[in-house]
Protein backbone atom coordinates (compact mmCIF):
# COMPACT_ATOMS: atom_id res chain seq x y z
CA UNK A 1 0.00 0.00 0.00
CA UNK A 2 1.28 3.67 -0.59
CA UNK A 3 2.10 5.73 1.85
CA UNK A 4 0.35 8.94 2.44
CA UNK A 5 -0.42 11.48 -0.14
CA UNK A 6 -1.15 15.58 -0.57
CA UNK A 7 -1.68 17.33 -3.69
CA UNK A 8 -1.38 20.72 -2.34
CA UNK A 9 -1.25 22.91 -5.91
CA UNK A 10 -4.61 22.32 -7.06
CA UNK A 11 -3.78 22.70 -10.91
CA UNK A 12 -7.58 22.71 -11.93
CA UNK A 13 -7.41 25.96 -10.35
CA UNK A 14 -5.18 26.75 -13.84
CA UNK A 15 -7.76 25.29 -16.11
CA UNK A 16 -10.55 25.85 -18.10
CA UNK A 17 -13.65 23.47 -16.93
CA UNK A 18 -16.46 22.04 -19.11
CA UNK A 19 -19.04 19.04 -18.99
CA UNK A 20 -20.89 17.12 -20.81
CA UNK A 21 -24.27 18.48 -19.13
CA UNK A 22 -25.13 20.81 -16.39
CA UNK A 23 -28.74 21.44 -15.11
CA UNK A 24 -29.60 24.86 -14.89
CA UNK A 25 -27.15 27.64 -13.06
CA UNK A 26 -25.41 24.46 -11.49
CA UNK A 27 -22.90 24.65 -14.21
CA UNK A 28 -18.96 23.33 -13.94
CA UNK A 29 -17.15 26.33 -13.40
CA UNK A 30 -18.48 25.69 -9.70
CA UNK A 31 -16.02 22.87 -9.31
CA UNK A 32 -13.26 26.05 -9.28
CA UNK A 33 -14.72 27.07 -5.80
CA UNK A 34 -14.56 25.87 -2.48
CA UNK A 35 -17.96 26.80 -1.65
CA UNK A 36 -19.86 22.88 -0.79
CA UNK A 37 -23.52 24.05 -1.32
CA UNK A 38 -22.04 25.68 -4.83
CA UNK A 39 -22.42 22.17 -6.62
CA UNK A 40 -22.03 21.14 -10.50
CA UNK A 41 -24.81 19.06 -11.38
CA UNK A 42 -25.16 16.67 -14.33
CA UNK A 43 -28.26 16.07 -15.84
CA UNK A 44 -28.28 11.97 -15.88
CA UNK A 45 -26.27 9.67 -14.05
CA UNK A 46 -23.03 9.44 -16.73
CA UNK A 47 -21.55 12.82 -17.24
CA UNK A 48 -17.68 13.85 -18.80
CA UNK A 49 -15.90 16.86 -17.29
CA UNK A 50 -13.14 18.15 -19.27
CA UNK A 51 -10.29 20.72 -18.06
CA UNK A 52 -7.76 22.11 -20.65
CA UNK A 53 -4.42 24.07 -19.62
CA UNK A 54 -2.41 26.49 -22.17
CA UNK A 55 0.55 24.56 -20.70
CA UNK A 56 1.11 21.15 -19.34
CA UNK A 57 0.42 20.49 -15.86
CA UNK A 58 1.58 17.60 -13.76
CA UNK A 59 -1.49 15.12 -12.93
CA UNK A 60 -0.95 12.46 -10.45
CA UNK A 61 -4.53 12.14 -8.54
CA UNK A 62 -7.71 13.13 -9.10
CA UNK A 63 -10.44 13.94 -6.43
CA UNK A 64 -14.37 15.25 -6.66
CA UNK A 65 -14.40 16.35 -2.93
CA UNK A 66 -18.36 16.50 -1.40
CA UNK A 67 -20.00 14.43 -4.48
CA UNK A 68 -23.07 12.17 -4.14
CA UNK A 69 -21.60 9.28 -5.93
CA UNK A 70 -22.39 6.01 -4.58
CA UNK A 71 -20.29 3.19 -3.94
CA UNK A 72 -21.44 1.58 -7.61
CA UNK A 73 -19.81 4.19 -9.45
CA UNK A 74 -16.87 4.45 -10.91
CA UNK A 75 -14.35 6.81 -12.61
CA UNK A 76 -12.06 6.76 -15.68
CA UNK A 77 -9.42 9.65 -16.06
CA UNK A 78 -7.61 10.11 -19.13
CA UNK A 79 -4.61 12.54 -19.57
CA UNK A 80 -3.45 14.00 -23.15
CA UNK A 81 0.32 15.50 -23.66
CA UNK A 82 -1.43 17.99 -25.95
CA UNK A 83 -4.96 19.35 -25.79
CA UNK A 84 -5.43 17.86 -29.63
CA UNK A 85 -3.87 14.64 -29.31
CA UNK A 86 -6.00 11.90 -29.84
CA UNK A 87 -3.67 9.19 -27.77
CA UNK A 88 -3.71 10.08 -24.09
CA UNK A 89 -0.53 10.11 -22.29
CA UNK A 90 -2.06 7.88 -19.51
CA UNK A 91 -5.74 6.06 -18.63
CA UNK A 92 -6.53 5.33 -15.32
CA UNK A 93 -9.26 2.94 -16.87
CA UNK A 94 -13.34 2.98 -14.91
CA UNK A 95 -12.07 2.43 -11.32
CA UNK A 96 -14.21 2.30 -8.42
CA UNK A 97 -14.48 5.91 -7.48
CA UNK A 98 -16.05 5.87 -3.64
CA UNK A 99 -16.35 1.54 -3.14
CA UNK A 100 -17.36 2.65 0.85
CA UNK A 101 -20.60 3.34 1.66
CA UNK A 102 -21.41 7.02 1.42
CA UNK A 103 -20.63 9.02 4.89
CA UNK A 104 -23.96 10.55 4.36
CA UNK A 105 -26.73 11.96 6.70
CA UNK A 106 -29.86 10.32 8.17
CA UNK A 107 -32.77 9.33 5.52
CA UNK A 108 -34.73 12.17 5.85
CA UNK A 109 -37.42 11.01 3.21
CA UNK A 110 -37.52 9.73 -0.32
CA UNK A 111 -36.56 12.87 -1.41
CA UNK A 112 -32.46 13.30 -1.92
CA UNK A 113 -31.08 16.35 0.32
CA UNK A 114 -29.30 17.61 -2.42
CA UNK A 115 -26.70 20.40 -2.25
CA UNK A 116 -27.48 21.48 1.15
CA UNK A 117 -26.27 18.00 2.81
CA UNK A 118 -23.10 18.48 1.76
CA UNK A 119 -22.28 21.50 4.21
CA UNK A 120 -24.27 19.18 7.13
CA UNK A 121 -20.95 16.58 6.50
CA UNK A 122 -23.03 14.58 3.76
CA UNK A 123 -21.49 13.55 0.63
CA UNK A 124 -18.67 11.64 -0.24
CA UNK A 125 -15.29 11.79 -2.21
CA UNK A 126 -14.32 10.05 -5.66
CA UNK A 127 -10.55 9.49 -6.53
CA UNK A 128 -8.49 8.29 -9.35
CA UNK A 129 -4.82 7.71 -8.49
CA UNK A 130 -2.31 7.84 -12.05
CA UNK A 131 -0.46 4.93 -11.91
CA UNK A 132 2.17 6.85 -13.86
CA UNK A 133 1.80 10.53 -12.98
CA UNK A 134 2.78 12.84 -16.57
CA UNK A 135 2.29 16.48 -17.80
CA UNK A 136 -1.06 16.54 -19.52
CA UNK A 137 -2.47 19.79 -21.26
CA UNK A 138 -6.06 18.21 -21.09
CA UNK A 139 -7.84 15.61 -18.53
CA UNK A 140 -10.92 13.83 -18.87
CA UNK A 141 -12.83 12.71 -16.46
CA UNK A 142 -15.92 9.97 -17.78
CA UNK A 143 -17.93 9.64 -14.43
CA UNK A 144 -21.10 6.73 -14.22
CA UNK A 145 -23.36 6.05 -11.61
CA UNK A 146 -26.07 4.31 -13.53
CA UNK A 147 -27.79 3.54 -10.03
CA UNK A 148 -27.63 6.54 -8.18
CA UNK A 149 -31.05 7.43 -6.87
CA UNK A 150 -30.54 11.29 -7.30
CA UNK A 151 -31.00 10.63 -10.95
CA UNK A 152 -27.61 13.12 -11.26
CA UNK A 153 -24.35 13.34 -10.60
CA UNK A 154 -23.39 16.65 -8.63
CA UNK A 155 -19.84 17.56 -7.37
CA UNK A 156 -18.57 20.74 -5.62
CA UNK A 157 -15.01 20.88 -6.21
CA UNK A 158 -12.27 19.34 -8.35
CA UNK A 159 -8.71 18.76 -7.40
CA UNK A 160 -5.97 17.43 -9.71
CA UNK A 161 -2.40 17.60 -9.46
CA UNK A 162 1.07 15.86 -8.68
CA UNK A 163 1.25 14.52 -5.04
CA UNK A 164 3.75 14.19 -2.28
CA UNK A 165 4.45 11.15 -1.10
CA UNK A 166 7.13 10.71 1.89
CA UNK A 167 9.75 8.05 1.67
CA UNK A 168 8.59 6.87 5.58
CA UNK A 169 4.81 7.11 6.23
CA UNK A 170 3.41 8.69 9.40
CA UNK A 171 3.79 7.24 12.60
CA UNK A 172 0.88 4.83 13.76
CA UNK A 173 -2.34 6.10 15.83
CA UNK A 174 -3.02 9.14 13.72
CA UNK A 175 -6.35 10.43 15.25
CA UNK A 176 -8.89 11.73 12.25
CA UNK A 177 -12.10 13.16 14.21
CA UNK A 178 -15.65 13.82 13.96
CA UNK A 179 -15.68 17.47 14.50
CA UNK A 180 -20.58 18.46 15.32
CA UNK A 181 -20.73 22.26 15.84
CA UNK A 182 -23.85 21.34 17.16
CA UNK A 183 -24.62 22.83 21.05
CA UNK A 184 -26.85 21.70 23.46
CA UNK A 185 -29.32 23.96 25.32
CA UNK A 186 -30.85 22.86 28.30
CA UNK A 187 -34.08 24.70 29.17
CA UNK A 188 -35.93 25.48 32.17
CA UNK A 189 -38.17 22.64 31.72
CA UNK A 190 -34.94 20.69 32.46
CA UNK A 191 -35.69 19.32 28.41
CA UNK A 192 -31.68 19.31 26.46
CA UNK A 193 -32.36 20.96 22.85
CA UNK A 194 -29.75 20.82 20.17
CA UNK A 195 -29.24 24.06 18.41
CA UNK A 196 -27.77 21.79 14.62
CA UNK A 197 -25.22 23.35 13.53
CA UNK A 198 -22.70 21.56 10.58
CA UNK A 199 -20.13 18.41 10.76
CA UNK A 200 -16.69 18.00 9.37
CA UNK A 201 -13.69 16.37 9.94
CA UNK A 202 -9.83 17.08 10.98
CA UNK A 203 -7.07 14.77 11.00
CA UNK A 204 -3.59 15.07 12.55
CA UNK A 205 -0.59 12.93 11.89
CA UNK A 206 3.22 13.01 13.19
CA UNK A 207 5.83 12.41 10.54
CA UNK A 208 8.60 11.45 12.50
CA UNK A 209 11.19 10.30 10.01
CA UNK A 210 11.34 12.69 7.33
CA UNK A 211 14.54 12.56 5.00
CA UNK A 212 15.99 15.53 3.62
CA UNK A 213 14.42 15.49 0.79
CA UNK A 214 10.99 15.06 2.46
CA UNK A 215 11.83 17.79 4.77
CA UNK A 216 12.79 20.09 2.11
CA UNK A 217 9.85 19.63 0.33
CA UNK A 218 7.12 19.16 3.21
CA UNK A 219 8.29 22.71 3.97
CA UNK A 220 7.97 24.26 0.99
CA UNK A 221 4.33 22.96 1.14
CA UNK A 222 3.88 24.06 4.75
CA UNK A 223 4.89 27.40 3.72
CA UNK A 224 3.32 27.85 0.50
CA UNK A 225 0.10 26.35 1.69
CA UNK A 226 0.00 28.36 5.02
CA UNK A 227 -3.47 28.18 6.77
CA UNK A 228 -5.52 29.34 3.82
CA UNK A 229 -4.66 27.73 0.76
CA UNK A 230 -6.14 24.10 0.66
CA UNK A 231 -4.56 20.67 -0.30
CA UNK A 232 -6.04 16.90 -0.40
CA UNK A 233 -4.80 14.63 2.24
CA UNK A 234 -5.15 10.80 2.05
CA UNK A 235 -3.63 8.72 4.78
CA UNK A 236 -4.38 5.26 2.88
CA UNK A 237 -4.72 5.90 -0.76
CA UNK A 238 -5.74 3.65 -2.95
CA UNK A 239 -5.85 1.17 0.58
CA UNK A 240 -7.68 -2.40 0.16
CA UNK A 241 -10.12 -1.05 3.04
CA UNK A 242 -11.84 1.25 1.15
CA UNK A 243 -13.99 2.52 4.39
CA UNK A 244 -10.64 2.93 6.09
CA UNK A 245 -9.49 5.32 3.08
CA UNK A 246 -12.85 6.93 3.22
CA UNK A 247 -12.54 7.86 6.70
CA UNK A 248 -8.99 9.71 6.49
CA UNK A 249 -9.15 11.37 3.47
CA UNK A 250 -10.26 15.00 3.16
CA UNK A 251 -10.08 18.24 1.64
CA UNK A 252 -8.62 20.97 3.82
CA UNK A 253 -6.56 23.55 5.50
CA UNK A 254 -3.91 23.15 8.05
CA UNK A 255 -5.43 24.15 11.33
CA UNK A 256 -1.88 25.79 12.36
CA UNK A 257 1.50 26.18 11.32
CA UNK A 258 3.81 23.35 11.50
CA UNK A 259 7.12 22.97 13.59
CA UNK A 260 10.23 21.39 11.69
CA UNK A 261 12.69 19.71 14.35
CA UNK A 262 15.44 17.57 13.73
CA UNK A 263 15.26 15.07 16.82
CA UNK A 264 18.70 13.25 14.55
CA UNK A 265 21.48 13.73 12.05
CA UNK A 266 19.76 13.51 8.59
CA UNK A 267 16.28 12.92 10.46
CA UNK A 268 13.53 15.47 10.77
CA UNK A 269 10.03 15.50 12.27
CA UNK A 270 6.73 17.77 12.51
CA UNK A 271 3.29 16.83 11.99
CA UNK A 272 0.29 18.33 10.41
CA UNK A 273 -3.13 19.63 11.81
CA UNK A 274 -5.65 19.32 9.26
CA UNK A 275 -9.34 20.72 9.18
CA UNK A 276 -11.92 19.43 6.35
CA UNK A 277 -13.46 22.90 4.32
Amino acid sequence: MPNLRIIYDNAADRASIAASSSAGAMTPDRLLADIKSDVWRSTGTTATITATWPVAEAIGGVVLPFCNLTPRATLRVRGYARAGDAVPLFDTGAVEACPAPVLGLWDWGSVPLGSNAYTNGGGTYARAWVPTPGMVEKLVLDIADDTNPAGCIEAARLVCGVYWEPSINAEFGAPVQAVDTSKHVRTDAGDLVTDVGTRHKTQSVSLASLSPVDRATLWSIVWGNGMCRPLFFSLYPDSDDARLEQTHQLYGKLSNTAVMTTPLFQQYATSLDIEEI
